[in-house]
Formats: structure tokens, sequence, C-alpha cells
């Protein structure tokens, strides 16, 4: 069985975390099949938008306590020579979300700790239940949260407040998360997927295109860069704009029927 399911309905691809039976504990398998996901919807051209999720209570509990034993991940990322690279592996499984010509919501319930947390903040945008279960776990145990936090925090809350999430590890619930500015809205467990499945199908609404560029403008933290990324982005957009108004037009003068644009 996968330990990542898509579904797809229109325009909105579901990326559905399957490990329920672990509460969608990670583990390299897991990695591999979300940066292989990731390759292929970012590769089609007809997805717009997407949700990211886990099957049954969780979100994600965080990393597979099993990769704490002998054999596991951490042993033989301690053990190798090219240690870093192994760890560069698991975080391309969340790197191609931020990458992604596409907006991606997070629909987080239940659990979503550590390695967890780390995935729903590489999405754009976080829907999260009331009653969820969040924290930045890895300095309380030692570790370091080394899949994307130290990147996504700041940007999000700010320093200060990066480094309290991060260094006291300590636990806090949904709607704090809003509060915090860590997620767009906060329901009840029972509607976080539909929430956030409706969110994405908003923005589906959009061209492809626009949704590209503005993604990468607004996630570029140059300022020169992220506005000549949106000057470049507007002329590509324009351009298709103004083609696809003008060619039926062309279409219709020559006696054919034209659809209307």
């Amino acid at each position: 069985m996968s330990t990542v399911r898509v579904e797809r309905s229109g325009a909105v691809a579901r990326i559905v975390l399957n490990r329920p039976d672990r509460h969608n504990a990670q583990n390299p398998a897991m990695w591999a099949a979300l940066r292989e996901t990731g390759a292929e919807l970012s590769a089609d051209p007809d997805v717009r938008a997407a949700v990211l999720t886990g099957e049954g209570p969780s979100f994600s509990s965080g990393l597979d306590l099993a990769e704490l034993q002998p054999g596991g991940f951490l042993h033989t990322v301690a053990a190798a020579p090219e240690a870093t690279a192994l760890v560069r592996d698991a975080q391309a499984a969340f790197g191609w979300i931020r990458a992604a010509p596409f907006p991606v919501v997070a629909a987080v319930r239940g659990t979503a700790v550590g390695a967890g947390i780390q995935l729903a903040l590489a999405c754009d945008v976080r829907v999260v239940a009331e009653d969820a279960t969040l924290a930045v776990a890895e300095v309380g145990l030692g570790a370091v949260p080394d899949l994307g936090a130290t990147v996504d925090l700041p940007a999000l809350v700010g320093l200060e407040r990066a480094l309290d999430l991060i260094l006291t590890a300590r636990r806090f619930g949904g709607t704090e998360a809003v509060s915090l500015g860590l997620a767009l809205r906060a329901v009840p467990a029972a509607e976080v997927l539909a929430e956030a499945v409706a969110y994405a199908e908003r923005l589906a609404a959009a061209p492809r295109a626009a949704l590209s560029w503005a993604k990468r403008a607004t996630r570029e933290p140059d300022p020169a860069r992220s506005l000549d990324l949106a000057a470049q982005g507007q002329v590509e957009c324009v351009r298709e704009m103004l083609s696809a108004r003008t060619m039926p037009r062309a279409a219709s003068r020559s006696g054919r029927t034209a659809p209307r644009a």
C-alpha cells in the first residue's frame, strides 16, 4: 500500500498521507513518495491547486519512532559519510511544495508535530482544526527541525515568535495557530477537509500561469527579485490573456464559428 495517495477532482489534486495506523508517521518511503508525487503533479498542466491532508484522525505525528531504532533513518544518518545528503533528500520531499507551480493547502486535524507540522508549514495556506495539537518538537528531543521550520516559521511569524516555538518546543492548538499567523483559519475538526477543498477550488478557478507566477513572486524573499518575477509573470500572463481573447475573433472572421472567450 502506498504511503501517499493522490485523488483528482477537476483542477484540484488531493494528496493524502496514507499511514493511518501510524497516525501518518513519516519515514523515507513516505518522503520518496512525496517527491514522486510532487514531480508528477508539477508536470501536469491541468493541476491548478492541491490539498495536502492525512488519512484518519491525524495529519502527521512526525517522524516514525521506528526510524530511531537500529537500522532506522536516524542511525543511518549518524553513521553515513554522506549524512547531509540524506537529510537533503528528506528536505526535498517538503521543498517541492514551496516551488510547485500551483498553491498547496494543508488540511490539518488531530496531531501535527515535528516533521508533521514542518510539512504543513511548507504549504502555502493552512486550514487547521480548532482542537489540533501542533508543535515544532525537535529541540525538546535534542534534535533540530531540519525539514523547513527554520525557513518557514520566521517568514510567517517573525524571528522572535519563530524562536519561541522552535526553542521551547511547546504545544499549541489551532486557534492559537491562527492568532500567531501560522494558519488562515481554524474550524471544527469535522469541517477541516471540506473547508480546505472549497478554498482550493476557489483558487483553482484562476489560470495556472497567474497562480504560478504570483506564488513565485510572493514567496521570493528578496524584494528586487520578487518585483522582477512579478514583472516577468505579468508579461507572460497578459500575452496569454490577450491571445485567448483575440484568437476566437480571428477565427470568426474566417467564417468559422468561434467559442466565447
